[in-house]
């Protein structure tokens, strides 16, 4: 699996709004990678390998979720 965090492995990761991703990849099309959707987010569900504490944090990326992580930002179940 893959470690989006130091200690925590990615379970699945879901798109909140699938329609985004057409969105953003049209404007890296036109060269414009900068400009992504306010609403476009997708939900990581992560396991910490050490206990296996299952958790879930929402973020506009993966680098962002992986900082949420390490600050334990974790979405309220």
């Amino acid at each position: 699996m893959n470690q989006i965090a130091p200690g925590w492995e990615i379970v699945s990761c879901r798109a909140k709004r699938p329609w985004h991703a057409i969105y953003m990849f049209l404007q890296m099309i036109v060269g414009n990678p900068d400009i992504v959707p306010a609403a476009s987010s997708a939900t990581w569900t992560v396991r910490e390998a050490a206990t296996g504490i299952v958790r879930k944090v929402t973020a506009r990326s993966e680098q962002e979720a992986g900082e949420k992580i390490v600050s334990g930002n974790f979405d309220v179940d």
